[in-house]
């Protein structure tokens, strides 16, 4: 096994063990235990297919984590997987979607300044800088979807 497959089925481990066990994620992938235990050894190099893949990564979604197999291939392929954040359909016009994001840069650019104001960042820097990090890629998000809205995409 190649060190790019072992780390593939390293993903898929903790994919079936935050699914629950081999028994759990045979549920959710609709496969047999015996078959999802197979892809849980990591000395198999039996793989799931792809739309088992895609429900284990759904489910560890819905628990509030990243989708490990989806992240270890686009780390595979030098890429990282980056959820949107979901938003609302926004009215506003173009120009003034993207007067707002270009604000939030702003922001950003103000929280990192602040946190090394006095020379050391701490938790609550970390922290604010996130949300601004955070409230940026949100008004990204309205900004393409008011594109895509009016591309009709």
């Amino acid at each position: 096994m190649t060190p790019a497959v072992a780390r593939l089925k390293l993903a898929v481990v903790q994919a079936i063990s935050r699914n629950g066990g081999k028994d759990s994620a045979a549920l959710t992938a609709k496969r047999q235990p015996s078959t999802v235990g197979r892809w849980h050894n990591r000395n198999d190099d039996v793989f799931p297919p792809v739309e088992c893949a895609f429900e284990l990564d759904q489910l560890c979604m819905v628990l509030g984590d990243a989708p490990p197999i989806l992240s270890a291939m686009a780390a595979e392929l030098g890429h990282v997987v980056h959820r949107l954040p979901s938003v609302a359909t926004s009215t506003m016009n173009p120009n003034d979607a993207l007067v707002a994001a270009m604000a939030e840069f702003g922001d950003i650019a103000a929280a990192i300044q602040a946190a090394h104001r006095d020379g050391k960042v701490c938790d609550q820097d970390c922290s604010e800088i996130t949300r601004q990090i955070d409230e940026a890629q949100a008004s990204l998000a309205r900004l393409r979807a008011l594109y895509c809205a009016a591309a009709g995409a």
